[in-house]
């Protein structure tokens, strides 16, 4: 008998071979091959890509379960996995499988599953744990280990910690290293997921690119160690154990393979991010007024009024209030929003009308309403107040909250949980709110007893947490946009991506060679329409006065552009050379909605970078593929770069913003002999769109 497919979602699908004991899932020209059934043990037996590579990964089980700190090989008979079942289903644009077994002598069920999306060569996995019985114990949750050939690796750079004084070159930078046989190379985080690496990562296999990651936002381990030709990767959490007395999933994980290089890779985990991640809830990069740099939290609602009115004037999008609207904030300077978290109460010496009416403002001035909120964090001055947070509720490590002013909220409570839930709910109904920006500038791995924890899982148990309320926030509010900020970039990750529309990148959000490093280099595993940077007021380059005003908003084009400065202080002509910028960004914001980033020059740098970096981003439509060019060094006029991706057979017309028309250029043309961008007298900056034409 011959295999004979299950179920069907576009690309996406399931089949099985019930003579071989196989399950096959394909998406996107690749196959995962599973063996499994009642008389075989469990295992990963191939890999097949686009590009006709089969790779056996190992032919064994891609997890293990330890329990009782002893490691049990996933589906194994000898290691006492009894095979229960196996189910198939299909939700919107995805497939998936689920595989269950018993392990009768430690009282678990396990259940492994496997998504891919229809458009992606892209496989989620990740395992069930249930007790049947008393609570079990489970310890260093992996997500997966493979075998792959050997390659050169690439990863990115976390955010390498949040001050000034923190070089501005560690920062998501995209890194690459190829092993030799015996080396290893280990990346994660004790914290947040990432404080010093992006839990991803990519190989080059020849024809091929593997790629992978964590949908996980807490602490994570990776160890990637080469044998000969082969690189035998695992990725899950750190040491840890838990206490399984009803279902928990463990850390969820991507893998997949396509044909081409790092770029096609990024395309690839862009799909799996629109359709599985995200649902196929569209991303909207939208013009985002800020006040945070320019105001820090001496706000009031006649300055508010000012600057929705400025704001709208420029022609952005959306209006947030940041830290600073609550009772209590301030106490110690414009800089301290500590000062009152946790009051969840407006404060009506400042906004006596309330943040309903100045919500109503600006949504009558055609704005958007957003207000900063840090649910995670309560100043101790409020603990233990009527309605406020418990101090059972909070997250202690040692024996010490970390701060004394402040304590972080640890959501393995279920009722530190609620009571943050409740106070986000009444916030967004009474304050008309259409975005949250969600912050998080404190981190401390809980361990204190009497929790719903033990002493080395509260990370986990937290992370959980978290997306339990974010789950619930969806849920309730479907248009509720959400923004992603951890002190900057200390939790980009794509499991916050299920539940979150923008990611504030870093703190350090200036000068433009920064920026555009930031986003050239998380473009690599993020779509850039996902990525916000802010145009501001900065002493190494200032926005009034600037010499190359166009330089400074085009470098945070190809992501979401934010604005953060005080718009009362604009003379006219100023103000008119700024709609302008923004009008144009506005004007191509729809090439981003589904596109990825491929970087075709060395990543942007302040110090020691390329003469010009530039940044490709394009979708699977027929909307343009836009290059983004930057010219650092004066001296270098001219330079030539090579799309890649392009249709071979299809004409596209080339403008550039600086020089026009450059003509219609075949597709094959274009990427072979590549495009010569030269320099303008009127910005070091240039945007060239490629637009499809016709067939030749």
């Amino acid at each position: 008998m011959s295999a004979a497919t299950v179920v069907r979602a576009g690309s996406a699908s399931i089949s099985n071979d019930p003579d071989a004991g196989t399950w096959t899932i394909r998406s996107a020209g690749t196959s995962l091959t599973l063996g499994f059934d009642a008389t075989h043990d469990f295992r990963v037996i191939r890999l097949a890509s686009p590009a006709d590579e089969t790779r056996t990964l190992g032919s064994l089980p891609d997890t293990q379960v330890i329990v009782g700190g002893k490691t049990l090989p996933f589906g194994n008979r000898t290691a006492g996995f009894v095979f229960q079942n196996v189910s198939t289903s299909v939700d919107g644009f995805t497939v998936r499988l689920d595989v269950t077994y018993d392990v009768p002598a430690v009282r678990l069920r396990t259940t492994r599953h496997y998504v891919a999306a229809s458009g992606s060569p892209t496989f989620e996995t990740w395992t069930t744990f249930a007790p049947l019985g008393s609570p079990v114990t489970v310890s260093d949750l992996n997500a997966f280990a493979l075998t792959i050939p050997a390659g050169t690796i690439h990863w990115v750079n976390g955010l390498q910690g949040d001050s000034v004084e923190v070089s501005r070159e560690s920062a998501f930078t995209l890194q690459h290293r190829a092993l030799t046989s015996g080396e290893r190379l280990t990346l994660g985080a004790a914290g947040r997921a990432s404080e010093q690496a992006v839990p991803w990562f990519a190989v080059d296999t020849g024809r091929d690119e593997f790629y992978a990651g964590l949908l996980w936002s807490g602490a994570w381990s990776l160890t990637a160690a080469r044998d000969g030709d082969s690189l035998e990767v695992k990725i899950g959490l750190p040491s840890m154990s838990t206490s399984v007395s009803s279902p928990i999933d463990g850390p969820h994980a991507f893998f997949g393979v396509t044909r081409g290089s790092l770029a096609n890779a990024s395309a690839a985990l862009r799909r799996f991010i629109l359709h599985d991640l995200r649902r196929d809830r569209a991303l909207n990069p939208r013009v985002t007024y800020n006040t945070w740099f320019a105001y820090g939290v001496q706000i009031d609602e006649s300055s508010m009024r000012a600057e929705i009115d400025g704001a709208a004037r420029l022609g952005a999008d959306r209006f947030v209030v940041d830290a600073g609207w609550y009772v209590g904030a301030g106490r110690a300077g414009a800089g301290d929003f500590s000062s009152g978290l946790g009051s969840w109460q407006v404060d009506p010496a400042r906004f006596p009308s309330g943040l309903g009416a100045l919500a109503d403002y600006a949504h009558e001035r055609g704005l958007t309403f957003g207000l900063w909120v840090e649910p995670e964090r309560v100043a101790l001055s409020t603990v233990g107040r009527s309605g406020l947070a418990q101090e059972t509720w909070l997250a202690k490590n040692d024996g010490k909250y970390g701060s004394s002013e402040s304590a972080q909220l640890c959501f393995g409570s279920a009722g530190a949980r609620q009571w943050v839930f409740d106070r986000l709910t009444t916030l967004i109904d009474a304050a008309h709110v259409d975005y949250l920006k969600w912050d998080n500038n404190f981190w401390i791995n809980c361990d204190r007893s009497g929790h719903v924890h033990g002493a080395t899982d509260g990370n986990f148990a937290h992370v959980n947490g978290l997306y339990d309320v974010l789950s619930r926030l969806r849920d309730r509010y479907p248009d509720l946009e959400i923004e992603n900020v951890s002190g900057g970039g200390n939790r980009l990750d794509l499991g916050m991506m299920r539940y979150t529309d923008t990611a504030w990148m870093d703190d350090r959000t200036a000068p433009s060679a920064k920026v555009r490093h930031n986003i050239q280099g998380l473009s690599a595993i993020f779509p850039p329409a996902y990525l916000m940077s802010f145009v501001l007021a900065d002493r190494e380059e200032p926005l009034r006065g600037a010499s190359d005003l166009p330089l400074i908003f085009r470098s945070r084009m190809p992501g979401i552009l934010g604005l953060c400065f005080r718009t009362t202080d604009l003379d006219d002509e100023e103000a008119d050379a700024m709609r302008l910028e923004i009008d144009t960004y506005k004007n191509l914001r729809e090439t981003l909605i589904e596109a990825s980033g491929a970087l075709l020059t060395p990543q942007a740098s302040n110090v020691n970078g390329p003469a010009w970096d530039v940044l490709q981003t394009a979708s699977d439509t027929m909307h343009p593929v836009v290059l983004w060019a930057y010219q650092t060094d004066p001296g270098v006029a001219r330079t030539v770069v090579r799309p890649i991706g392009l249709q071979s057979d299809l004409m596209y017309d080339v403008q550039s913003w600086n020089h026009g028309s450059l003509g219609a250029i075949a597709g094959s043309s274009l990427m072979a002999d590549g495009i010569e961008i030269v320099a303008s007298p009127y910005s070091a900056a240039d945007t060239i769109q490629l637009f499809p034409v016709r067939s030749r």
